[in-house]
């Protein structure tokens, strides 16, 4: 009995290995075999995992303009749909139509229908406004937004953005700044010293730095370059912004010490007294403009492009159409910037002061926000726009679709587009929405364009680099009082009638008591009573933003 148990059992072993074997073949040999419930299970899972997961509806942005009108990019246009092919969102951006964007404000305010995002241009009146939304409960607090995507806030500086954008109220950013128009790493230098170039090589001399070499530099000038067209050359002229050639001895309009206890003006400072003696050395020598109190902006300027003037301190505007006649008689003839001229001794003059301004800032509806996820989408595409990439593509376009490459590696746009750009409506913004979709305005930095302006305005941004200084927030935003109303409209019209005693004097003793006199006359008419004020309400404004 026993052995024939032990039969049934390797029998019923072989049939089983048998039937296992013919399976696997007939699996190997025919595709629409049955599988097992194991690979039924298996096959399963596969399948579920190579089904994509739905993709997003695009996210749909109305966007308004408030600091615009008539230029909101054409619908459907090539940016607006790459934004929708790349990055799955739908910006619909129309412009305010308005030329005073604070009564459209208050409109919004008191029916509370605000856009679910709107630029806004950025100053007290539509900043306080544009709280007034967030207070009212038509706008979102940004805070939490700001502190997860820190990139959004690079450029800004916290104390300025404390006091100029937030709640006065509840102290929360309702508005998330756009990059400042004038900060140091993205702003462009555009007042400056400008010399002939032309001339410095004819008498074999560098651009000066100092005081002391401008002068040997403009003796140079007067004793070997040629009379032009039977006139004699002008070393040096100066129309009004000879003031900033003043500022190589007292740095800048206003000198505020470092423990906010000592403030000077451009009229009243000390160092002013050296500036005259050395204006006056000028005048004396023969290499300043006779005219250069008196003359008129038309008779600078023809001066400027009739190729007698060597120096001069100016804006590049002035400085481009003086160099488009020049280099049209000759291309060797030219203005180029000077580097910033300084005493020695003294610090580096500020023709340009560096701020925390931003031309624009964005707010969010409370009705767009009610979704989170439009909130999570909305910022993820606004942290990128301010990424390298991000700012590129916004502010060029496509790769490769309207700027390319040139040999520096730097983006310059095809030949095709730069004529369109040089017209005066827009056309290409417009018709292509490059740029309108950078709603922050973020710059590229390092710069990965070329940059605009001619060869003498793009050699001015390193030159005169050296004279940009940082805004001083206490100063600037401190405000004024009624004594400055009082006086300042008196004082201001002084400096040039004491300019031109001290210029025009026979000595430098003459020059030295016309300035000491001009400083008493300034103490006598209100200066005092204005600086007074001013450190008051500097002293106020430390305080009460140190809390």
């Amino acid at each position: 009995m026993k052995k024939q148990a032990k039969l049934i059992a390797t029998l019923m072993s072989v049939s089983m290995l048998g039937a296992s074997l013919a399976a696997c073949a007939k699996d190997n040999g025919n595709t629409n075999s049955k599988p097992t419930d194991a690979a039924a299970t298996s096959a399963s899972s596969s399948a579920s995992a190579s089904v994509e997961t739905p993709k997003e509806e695009p996210l749909k942005v109305n966007v308004m303009i408030m600091h615009t009108f008539e230029n909101a990019p054409q619908t459907d246009n090539r940016m607006h749909q790459w934004l929708l092919e790349n990055k799955n969102i739908d910006i619909q951006i129309t412009a305010a139509n308005t030329k005073t964007p604070a009564d459209k404000m208050n409109t919004m305010l008191a029916s509370g229908d605000i856009p679910d995002v709107v630029s806004i241009l950025t100053d007290d009146v539509n900043n306080a406004i544009a709280n007034k939304w967030g207070e009212a409960g038509y706008i979102v607090d940004l805070d939490s937004w700001l502190a997860k995507y820190p990139e959004l806030l690079k450029y800004t500086d916290p104390s300025y953005n404390k006091v100029t954008y937030a709640s006065k109220k509840d102290g929360k950013m309702y508005m998330i700044p756009g990059n400042p128009a004038a900060n140091k790493d993205v702003m462009m230098m555009n007042v400056g010293p400008m010399i002939r170039e032309d001339w410095l090589k004819l008498v074999g001399m560098a651009p000066p730095t100092t005081t002391d070499e401008l002068y040997a530099v403009l003796k140079a000038f007067k004793e070997k370059i040629p009379d032009v067209n039977g006139k004699a050359i002008i070393p040096a002229s100066f129309d009004n912004l000879r003031q900033l050639f003043m500022y190589s001895w007292t740095q800048n309009w206003y000198e505020l010490s470092e423990d906010n206890k000592t403030l000077h003006w451009w009229f009243n400072n000390p160092h002013i007294e050296d500036y005259m003696v050395f204006m006056n050395k000028l005048y004396k020598d023969g290499l300043l403009d006779r005219e250069t109190i008196t003359q008129q902006p038309a008779q600078y300027q023809a001066k400027l492009s009739s190729g007698r003037v060597g120096f001069t301190l100016n804006t590049n505007g002035p400085m481009d159409t003086a160099n488009g006649v020049l280099k049209a008689e000759d291309p060797g003839k030219r203005f180029i910037p000077n580097p910033p001229i300084q005493v020695p001794g003294l610090p580096m003059p500020v023709y340009q002061e560096s701020s925390y301004t931003m031309a624009q800032a964005l707010t969010v509806s409370k009705k767009f926000a009610e979704n989170p996820r439009n909130m999570e989408r909305l910022m993820e595409f606004l942290n990128w726009s301010v990424s390298t990439e991000g700012a590129t593509t916004l502010s060029t376009g496509p790769d490769g679709e309207f700027y390319v490459k040139n040999a520096e590696g730097l983006l310059e746009p095809k030949p095709e587009v730069k004529a369109q750009q040089d017209k005066a409506d827009k056309s290409f913004e417009t018709g292509t929405g490059v740029g309108y979709y950078n709603l922050l305005s973020a710059p590229v930095v390092p710069r990965v364009t070329v940059m605009p302006g001619t060869d003498e305005f793009i050699l001015a941004q390193k030159t005169w680099l050296p004279a940009v200084g940082e805004q001083n927030v206490p100063f600037n935003f401190s405000g004024t009082g009624p004594e400055w109303d009082k006086h300042w409209p008196n004082l201001w019209p002084e400096i040039s009638k004491w300019e031109a005693k001290a210029i025009f004097a026979d000595s430098e003793e003459e020059v030295r008591k016309i300035t000491k006199d001009m400083l008493e006359n300034f103490k006598k008419i209100g200066e005092p009573e204005v600086t007074t004020e001013k450190l008051k309400l500097i002293a106020d404004y430390v305080q009460k933003n140190q809390q």
